[in-house]
């Protein structure tokens, strides 16, 4: 993939960078090129996006400055927060369950004592057992938690990547009625789409990140630097976000203002639903496999 970019980066016909270009500036004009067959003279939106999120999580991981190997940022120091930690069974539980146990050893003593029909169901019962488990294993919930916070972060590209198709499927059953489009259609619009996401939070964090360095934004360190929280906020990148959303939705799809910000709307919402599922299974995955 890498031999690949290189090569459409330099190749003599600029495709990497008219890309670059109509990609940020004409939003929904490259997967309209796609519908049209007009696809020698830009990237495949599958290329683009392989590389792009590779690149912007890559280069996320390696800017992240939060603590997250167990030790706290606090001011000029920097404590050890497994030490001196006092050892309290019921306050670093991740999940609560009706009735506690002190370790897996009581955990499963106590379920073979009882009848077949009152012990915990196999759902339950992983659940339980793992969280005995980092209990034992990481004794302050701090540290239990900056673990699993980790996990899940290396999880968050594969989360986004079983979204992409649940993405474009909203967008076959919202614009249905057009017969002109197929699933793939969408399925390449939402690629472009997610490819731009990765690039312009790319180009926001480089900002802050130069505004920082220079002095002209200071990001406070006091738990490690969040450079989404600087001149560039967060907020603000969700803004341009959703205005170039809207804007690759009107121009590819060619519908009405009116009609347009209704679907918009109606997409923001299940998506909202449908990423808070997501994360919650991914959570829960990154809390079994710690």
């Amino acid at each position: 993939m890498l031999t690949h970019f290189v090569f459409d980066l330099f190749h003599f016909d600029g495709k990497f960078f008219r890309t670059m270009k109509y990609l940020l500036l004409r939003p929904g004009f490259l997967a309209q090129e796609h519908l049209r067959g007009r696809r020698m003279d830009y990237l495949h939106p599958i290329r683009l996006y392989i590389f792009t999120s590779a690149f912007f999580f890559l280069f996320f991981f390696m800017v992240s400055t939060s603590t997250i190997d167990g030790k706290m940022n606090m001011g000029d120091k920097t404590i050890d927060s497994t030490a001196n930690v006092k050892t309290d069974s019921a306050q670093n539980e991740l999940i609560k369950f009706d009735r506690q146990f002190s370790n897996l050893k009581q955990y499963d003593s106590v379920q073979r004592s009882l009848p077949e029909s009152k012990r915990d169901g196999f759902v339950v019962r992983k659940l339980q057992r793992q969280n005995l488990i980092l209990k034992e294993k990481y004794p302050s919930s701090k540290v239990l938690i900056s673990k699993i916070l980790d996990v899940f972060a290396h999880q968050f590209p594969k989360m986004l990547f079983v979204s992409l198709p649940l993405f474009a499927l909203l967008l076959f059953i919202l614009y249905a009625r057009k017969k002109q489009y197929y699933y793939a259609d969408h399925v390449v619009f939402t690629l472009h789409f997610y490819s731009t996401v990765f690039i312009l939070i790319f180009l926001a964090i480089c900002l802050n990140m130069m505004l920082d360095w220079t002095g002209a934004y200071v990001i406070s360190d006091n738990e490690g630097k969040n450079f989404l929280n600087g001149a560039m906020r967060s907020e603000y990148i969700s803004l341009v976000i959703g205005f170039y959303w809207y804007r690759s939705l009107r121009n590819f799809y060619g519908q009405s203002r009116r009609k347009t910000i209704l679907k918009f709307v109606l997409q923001l919402f299940i998506n909202l639903l449908v990423f808070s599922i997501l994360f919650l299974l991914f959570f829960l995955f990154s809390f079994m496999i710690i």
